[in-house]
């Protein structure tokens, strides 16, 4: 570890003062004090002429000096910012005197966006950085997004964002890495436990002689501890939010036991985000090793490759990494999953595969196996019987005397009776020369050579449709033949009508041979998908990324983009979603024929498995009603539809959409449910009742009829829902909120309360807490045995222009929305009460909900492809980020702008309504995250790691007992 001295350093801080003085001085405060040793002064000097200089000094001639013994210059950028003559000028003296390599960005407002292709910023989308900086830079230097840290205006280094950006720019100034400025401030705080410990020794052994004092330090000493917890819970609570973005696995591992280590805000927040980054996982196989292995010489990477039969039943995969890299010899092995039944299948062994990696695939049912031994040489495997059928030699791969040559594209039959390849070899006889290029089709049950001819060099691409006719690609001729089922003569080649040039395009056929995928590579006109039949053009876009597969007509296109992201694209190469990160370059990618399941490999060794069609790691529950969002009551507990023949209700819970029954009563003319026409239903299920504007009236569900005759209370009414006992009744009329006997339609108790409009009094699920606005605030009930509410306490908030009350479906905490934006929430059982550090996205709207452990309120914001989920702390207040609602495929408008997005169902479980109309229950909460992370990496975090942030504490793993925990 080097010395403080050693990585002293100056630096500059220019900032907007009209908007950023609080970041700045946060900023300032937090370079200061990070991995600062605990026993010296500060060994960064940061200067900020606002606190820095006296208020008689020379501004001008100060900051000039300032910035002339300034190592370090960090530009606060904003649109304001670069609008300040000020600001402008100190980075034109920096730009003209001083290196740019040591020029540092942190954004706090605006837009920002580097342009590779000319090296210097995308002037077109950057509005935060002045002209001056214009062609200032060799390279894109480092910077840090602080949006949204300023808007939620959280700058303590216990607030995960904030300490990991005030690292990020720390690191450069001490001449370390970010992992080694953590690591120091973690080694700072476990020097003063040890020091604690240590004086807890000695005063041990003069207990007799002071008691007191020896209890003080054993209080002092857990303290201690307890504060080195946190620091190491925040420490990997921010690396799990910045590996989000990277390995969605590793940010996993980080959160789990981020918040093992402290169940804090931040750890919680961590897990969150780590569900969301792994929204569309459905398994990682296998972790990566942190590095590439370089014994297969610089021209090979050690291999891991995947493949998926086409009806997405089996998945495949062989890995370097998965044996003794210090042995050729080693026994290898093929993993194989049951993708349907979500298991292990048991494993292929005594397989091997080219140095470089080689051709897998399965058959549509992944019955039968193939997989590339050496060079030219494949074997064919029976999966259910673990026993090799035959091998099948394309050539003799000693003859190929450059590693590159060899095997170029391999197909395998949905129904494994014939198998294809697209190889080099050297003739017979011949030592040297060029070689020749075949395409050989074989039987798979007799081994025996159905075509065999010469092809283009290096340009077919080949690929086998649900009829089992082989099509081959010319991609540099830009003709397709084909090869029928059962014969063994190829029709003639055909051009593909309309095709442009194909010398700059490399192309690639989907798996059903219907269309070609044509890519310029990003310099020449972009991506396009072509129909083979017609020649017409399907669709065109700018550079997608590196293309790996095409699923059959209507399915995604799978692509890498930047080499670690897999990224999917509608047929029309629109709606980019990411299905995971790696933290190496992807290797190896599959995916089922309708493009469901995805599985990717990268260079050091890690495999996952994707689903397209997942939703934040949610669980479909059963809808065979097919329910929309417009059919839910206002508390969207009930769903209801009405016509001439009467109303048909449902129960909408955690489990799914369940019948409750049908009543002779047409609701309205339209069949449109409305806030005139609502229904309750009890706990059970078997009663409800209807509200019709000043009408009540109460029905027996389970046999259709009206019990009683209902009441006309000759003014609005609106009933809330049932008490426990399923026989009184919640409802509100000129402000006065009731206690109603269904059987009389006698109130039977009364409270005063705010005027009433939108959701200002609520029952929670369970039907045993009440909320209202009341002249002192939200005043709270409690259900008793006698069938009556008693008020257990009153809690003052902010009641400005107040849009919205929420309840926990068991009723410990009570959120409401005022009209400025602004989150107060109370907790029924303490008295507390916060406000939002923050304001709401969604200012004058409602649509929040509580979590299921009532952890945090939730709110879905925006519209469409902006949706968002905003998280709350529903004990702090603070701001705990955000998730962002992807549109799942829908293209219907009124579905992906459904405003249902988010509710709290009949049983209190939080559901939602995709944009593409499915029912989904949102994992909520942290109970539900832990699992969702456990079932995904139930693996201890790498002893390395452990190392680094965990010496010393003895840690349970996380997920120690079983993935299901």
């Amino acid at each position: 570890m080097a010395s403080a001295g050693a990585y002293r350093r100056n630096a500059f801080i220019s900032y907007s003062h009209r908007q950023d003085v609080p970041l700045a001085a946060a900023l300032q405060g937090g370079l200061h004090r990070l991995a600062r040793p605990w026993t010296r002064r500060q060994t960064i000097n940061v200067f900020r002429d606002t606190t820095s200089l006296g208020a008689g000094s020379d501004l001008g001639a100060a900051i000039l000096q300032e910035l002339g013994s300034s190592e370090y210059f960090i530009y606060i950028a904003s649109p304001a910012a670069a609008q300040s003559r000020w600001v402008r000028e100190e980075i034109g003296f920096w730009t003209a005197n001083r290196s740019m390599d040591r020029f540092l960005i942190a954004v706090s407002d605006g837009t920002i966006a580097w342009d590779a292709e000319n090296n210097d910023w995308a002037w077109d989308r950057t509005d935060c950085l002045p002209e001056v900086l214009r062609g200032a830079f060799r390279k894109e230097p480092l910077w840090v997004d602080l949006t949204a840290v300023r808007q939620a205006g959280l700058y303590s280094l216990r607030d995960a964002p904030f300490r990991d950006a005030v690292a990020t720019l720390l690191a450069p100034l001490r001449g370390q890495t970010k992992d080694q400025v953590d690591s120091e401030d973690l080694r700072q705080r476990r020097t003063a436990v040890r020091m604690l410990r240590a004086a807890v020794a000695t005063l041990s052994v003069l207990l007799a002689l002071s008691l007191v004092a020896g209890v003080l330090a054993w209080q002092q000493r857990g303290e201690a501890l307890a504060r080195a917890r946190t620091s190491a819970s925040q420490a990997l609570a921010a690396r799990a939010l910045e590996s989000a973005q990277s390995d969605p696995r590793k940010a996993a591992q980080f959160a789990l036991y981020a918040y093992a280590v402290q169940p804090t805000g931040e750890s919680a927040q961590a897990l969150g985000r780590a569900v969301a980054a792994n929204d569309k996982v459905e398994k990682h196989f296998q972790q990566g090793n942190e590095h590439q292995d370089d014994w297969h010489g610089k021209s090979n990477y050690a291999p891991t490759e995947v493949a998926i039969s086409r009806d997405g039943s089996t998945l495949a995969y062989y890995s370097d990494f998965d044996m003794d890299l210090t042995s050729l010899e080693s026994p290898r092995h093929i993993h194989l999953y049951d993708i349907r039944a979500g298991k292990a299948m048991p494993t292929i062994e005594g397989v091997s595969w080219p140095l470089a990696g080689g051709a897998l695939a399965l058959s549509t049912d992944g019955r039968l196996l193939a997989v590339e031994r050496v060079p030219n040489e494949f074997e064919l495997w029976d999966v259910p019987g673990h026993k090799r059928l035959r091998s099948l030699t394309a050539g003799d791969y000693r003859d190929l005397a450059e590693a590159y040559k060899g095997l170029r594209s391999f197909a395998l039959a949905p129904d494994g009776q014939r198998v294809a390849a697209a190889y080099y070899v050297r003739p017979a006889g011949q030592e040297g020369g060029d070689y020749s290029f075949h395409l050989t089709v074989w039987e798979t049950a007799t081994g025996s050579i159905v075509s065999d001819e010469n092809a283009a060099p290096d340009a077919i691409d080949l690929t086998f449709d649900k009829d089992s006719r082989l099509h081959a690609l010319d991609e540099k001729a830009g003709t397709v033949r084909t090869l029928t089922r059962d014969t063994a003569a190829w029709t003639a080649p055909r051009n593909i009508p309309n095709l442009p040039g194909t010398a700059e395009r490399s192309m690639r056929l989907s798996s059903d041979g219907t269309k070609v995928y044509t890519s310029s590579g990003g310099d020449a006109g972009g991506d396009e998908v072509w129909d083979l039949e017609n020649g017409r053009r399907l669709a065109a876009a700018d550079d997608q990324g590196s293309v790996r597969a095409v699923s059959d007509a209507n399915g995604p296109v799978i692509a890498i983009r930047g080499r670690r992201s897999v990224v999917t694209y509608d047929p029309a190469l629109r709606n980019p979603r990411v299905l995971g990160t790696f933290s190496f370059n992807v290797f190896s990618v599959s995916a089922s024929g309708d493009g469901r399941w995805v599985a990717a490999a990268s260079l050091d060794g890690a495999v996952s498995l994707f689903s397209t069609s997942s939703v934040r790691g949610s669980t479909a529950v059963s809808n065979d009603q097919q329910v929309k969002p417009s059919d839910l009551t206002e508390d969207k507990r009930v769903a209801l539809r009405s016509s001439a023949a009467g109303t048909d209700l449902w129960s909408v819970r955690g489990t799914g959409v369940r019948r409750l029954g049908h009543i002779a009563l047409e609701l309205t003319p339209t069949g449109m449910v409305t806030s005139s026409s609502q229904a309750v239903v009890s706990s059970d299920g078997s009663r409800a009742v209807i509200t019709q504007e000043s009408r009540l009236s109460l029905w027996n569900l389970r046999e259709g009829t009206e019990v009683g005759s209902g009441k006309d209370f000759h003014e609005p009414v609106k009933a809330l829902g049932f008490l426990p006992d399923g026989v009184h009744l919640v409802a509100t009329m000129r402000n006065v909120l009731h206690v109603l006997d269904t059987r009389s339609w006698e109130s039977s108790q009364s409270m005063k309360v705010e005027s009433l409009y939108d959701d200002q009094a609520v029952v929670s699920a369970d039907g045993k807490t009440v909320a209202a606005l009341t002249a002192g605030g939200v005043s709270i009930w409690r259900y008793t045995d006698e069938h009556r509410l008693a008020i257990v306490r009153t809690s003052r908030v902010d009641k400005t222009l107040v849009t919205h009350l929420a309840i926990s479906s068991r009723g410990e905490r009570v959120a409401t929305v005022n009209g400025d934006g602004r989150l107060s929430f109370v907790d029924v059982a303490t008295g507390h009460t916060a406000t939002s550090t923050g304001v709401s996205p969604t200012v004058g709207t409602g649509n929040l909900v509580f979590s299921d452990d009532a952890g945090f309120v939730v709110q879905a914001v925006g519209r469409g492809a902006d949706a968002t989920l905003q998280f709350w702390d529903a004990y702090n207040g603070e701001g705990r980020g955000s998730w962002p609602l992807e549109d799942s495929g829908s293209t219907n408008p009124s579905q992906a702008d459904s405003s249902a997005r988010l509710f709290t169902g009949a049983d209190g479980a939080v559901l939602a309504f995709t944009p593409g109309g499915s029912l989904v229950r949102q994992p909520l909460g942290v109970a539900s995250w832990r699992q969702v992370l456990c079932d995904l990496v139930p693996e201890p975090l790498p002893q390395d790691e452990q190392d680094r942030y965990l010496k010393g504490m003895d840690i349970p793993t996380p997920c120690s007992r079983t993935p299901k925990e």
